[in-house]
């Protein structure tokens, strides 16, 4: 009780959910690119209201679909492995006296059809007197962008070890006789064919 006191003072001066304010956000929400959703900062964590773009990003054609799915609550909508160690990130950076009343997190989702997805999340915190202290998010899906990620750090972790393992053959090559330099400049040879072959350069992947 005494957190959510604290959070209501320091963020008094916030944008207020009210009936008159609601058609306005509905409005506005309609039209912007990606997923938007306002729900209850309370232990339920009940959805307020859900755009078409939520839905869509969880496959789901219908809201009832997405209320059957997700409970119609923020927890219903992360993924149950990630739900407690974002929602204690979230806690911390709102109430971080550094910070003010945003939170960025990145988690997964479950869609309808049991597909595994990546999602990244800007929340607002503000309170209202009608509605109480409620959360407006952003989301949008960054699946593909985190997949390229990871993809490029394989690449880059990938192609370092074979520099480290040029300088290895470098080294070995300068101790050996001359049958065994020869040997080992053709898998020298052969590695950097590899390395260009495959575009195995730092920031690159196929």
């Amino acid at each position: 009780m005494a957190k959510m006191e604290s959070r209501r003072e320091r963020y008094s001066d916030g944008f207020a959910l009210t009936k008159f304010t609601m058609p306005v956000i509905w409005q506005m929400s309609s039209v912007i690119p990606g997923g938007f959703f306002i729900y209850h900062e309370d232990e339920k964590r009940e959805l307020i209201y859900a755009n078409n773009k939520v839905l869509d990003i969880y496959g789901c054609k219908t809201l009832d679909e997405f209320k059957e799915l997700t409970g119609y609550t923020f927890q219903g909508m992360v993924h149950p492995d990630d739900f407690e160690s974002i929602q204690t990130t979230i806690d911390s950076q709102i109430d971080d006296e550094k910070g003010d009343s945003t939170d960025h997190v990145e988690y997964r989702i479950i869609r309808k059809d049991g597909e595994v997805r990546w999602v990244d999340d800007y929340g607002h915190y503000s309170y209202s007197p009608e509605f109480g202290d409620v959360y407006y998010v952003f989301i949008s899906d960054i699946t593909e962008k985190k997949a390229l990620i990871r993809s490029e750090k394989h690449y880059d972790r990938l192609y370092s070890d074979i520099q480290n393992l040029l300088a290895d053959l470098d080294r070995i090559q300068m101790s050996s006789d001359e049958k065994t330099k020869a040997d080992l400049e053709k898998i020298k040879k052969e590695m950097e064919r590899i390395t260009e072959v495959h575009g195995l350069a730092p920031g690159t992947s196929k």
